[in-house]
């Protein structure tokens, strides 16, 4: 699974990763070794998929000099192996009860439901996600717009059942010609739909059509010798000033800085009067068409306590909430917000923090944040004087396709992706992060801004193909026009429907393996 993962080329060992598993379960069985033996080995495969290819998790030790966050990596990359061990479990018992057949049948249909709760529980990591696997080859995956990213995690499933099938089970009586045909057609057939879609998908290409030119801004603010620092915030401001106007024009339309592009905390109680905010406001001025898109970190004041994460100010005169926000101004006194709502464990958040918020002294330790941040329930989008809607985007967010469906289903025409991915160092994790990106183009046919701190800034149009990107660690600027684009695709209508199906197809197979008695092994 690492060798085929991006940022690495091989994308295609994916379609073989699970057959030797699959081969090593069936010698186990002949040398009669228990499904514990089994689910050992499959998680020691994990394990090592796990390590590899998100090892830098751990990573911000280099920036904090601070054990614990090795530690928290560890354990992440340490329990993530054992949740992926679960579809397993589930598909040898299927086996054991209604057979080997049952059994392949049920093996992706369990994986996909794990990689479900990975969207949507407060325990939230769908970074191994098989579907993002193929994230760098996007003329590979064009039919995303039709599935998501479960369509690609049911065909390398598909993939590495057939082929052990086909190749590898002593059960199987095709014949070989038919063998080679019936692989091939699983293979090559998906491959050969995205490039008929690739070529006559048009709308991504420049036209007469209506566009914005946007200016992005990676101002390279190391995250955590300065960025912090609040003694640096004026020469930060002035520095993320400087590179825009390098690029904004009369024709500027929007200009996109990144994720806490202003760190220092902004209560928007007061964001009126706020020194940041007006200094902005006057740089926009002399760009009267431009907005400006950033990302801030903000708090909100409560005379009563609103919600599960406001807390209390130790003097008792009220709560507040702690939001990793983003903002869009101009040079008048409007400004429309969006909180970041996707938080990451033990970063931003506790999980299900009504129940577990006693945790929050324990992440601190281990490099958490002291209260979890607040959220919002619905995406929100911002718009312009002519209705040309952004999605806000901020950082981890843009791994969940479903989640940023809801922006272009309330109006969204643009994604703005803003995140700081200088926490990780020069590893995998932010070229992964940045190729995530292109699925999110394919899957909602919208084209992508993205403003990295440091990282990868870029531009991606919509058919998920990457240009103009800056490379780590430099601070600059780039701009380009993109389409306005309003089409909604059958996935951003209809969301995860393989997953639904998939959930539900689980739970009756596996209902069923209560009421039928173990079955003779075949192998």
């Amino acid at each position: 699974m690492w060798l085929g993962w991006t940022p690495r080329p091989f994308f295609f060992t994916l379609l073989i990763a699970f057959v030797p598993l699959l081969i090593l379960e069936d010698e186990l069985r002949r040398k009669n070794k228990s499904a514990w033996w089994i689910l050992f080995y499959n998680y020691l495969a994990f394990l090592f998929w796990n390590l590899f290819c998100t090892w830098w998790v751990g990573n911000t030790y280099y920036g904090t000099q601070d054990i614990s966050s090795v530690i928290a990596g560890l354990f992440a990359n340490i329990a993530n192996p054992l949740l992926m061990s679960i579809p397993i479990f589930l598909y040898l018992r299927t086996k054991r009860k209604l057979g080997w057949k049952m059994g392949l049948i049920s093996l992706p249909l369990y994986w996909m439901c794990l990689e479900w709760l990975h969207l949507n529980w407060d325990l939230a990591w769908p970074w191994l996600n098989l579907g993002n696997g193929l994230a760098q080859y996007p003329q590979v995956i064009q039919w995303y717009e039709y599935t998501g990213t479960f369509g690609g995690s049911l065909w390398i499933w598909l993939c590495n059942i057939l082929i052990y099938y086909f190749f590898f089970n002593t059960n199987c009586e095709t014949k070989k010609i038919r063998k080679w045909i019936y692989t091939s057609c699983i293979i090559f057939i998906p491959m050969v739909i995205s490039f008929v879609i690739s070529v006559f998908y048009t709308e991504y290409k420049d036209s007469d059509s209506p566009g914005k030119n946007i200016v992005v801004v990676q101002p390279n603010i190391d995250p955590y010798n300065t960025k912090f620092d609040f003694s640096t915030l004026g020469d930060q401001l002035d520095e993320l000033l400087k590179l825009s106007a390098e690029k904004a024009d009369a024709n500027t339309d929007y200009i996109v800085w990144p994720e806490t592009a202003i760190p220092q905390g902004i209560w928007l109680n007061e964001i009126d009067s706020n020194k940041i905010i007006l200094k902005i406001r006057n740089f926009l001025r002399a760009y009267p068409n431009a907005k400006l898109i950033t990302g801030i970190s903000a708090f909100k004041y409560y005379e009563a306590q609103p919600t599960v994460t406001a807390r209390r100010f130790s003097d008792g005169s009220g709560y507040y909430d702690a939001f990793n926000s983003a903002i869009q101004l101009d040079s008048t006194s409007k400004y429309q917000l969006y909180h970041k709502s996707k938080l990451v464990v033990g970063v931003e958040s506790v999980p299900y923090p009504a129940i577990f918020h006693y945790l929050e002294p324990i992440l601190v330790k281990f490099g958490g944040i002291s209260v979890s941040l607040g959220s919002q329930k619905n995406r929100s989008v911002f718009f312009a004087d002519d209705s040309t809607g952004i999605a806000p985007v901020i950082c981890f967010e843009s791994v969940f396709g479903e989640y940023c469906n809801e922006y272009v289903q309330r109006g969204a025409n643009f994604i703005f992706i803003m995140t700081n991915d200088g926490w990780w160092g020069n590893s995998a994790g932010h070229i992964q992060h940045e190729h995530y990106a292109s699925l999110r183009a394919i899957e909602t046919r919208r084209c992508i801004a993205r403003s990295a701190n440091t990282g990868t800034s870029c531009f991606i149009n919509s058919r998920g193909d990457i240009s103009d990107e800056i490379t780590y660690w430099k601070p600059a600027v780039i701009k380009k026009w993109l389409p306005v684009l309003t089409e909604e695709t059958f996935y951003v209508k209809h969301g995860d429907y393989i997953a639904h199906i998939a959930l539900i197809l689980s739970a009756l197979i596996y209902i069923s393996t209560f009421f039928f008695k173990k079955k003779p092994e075949a192998e």
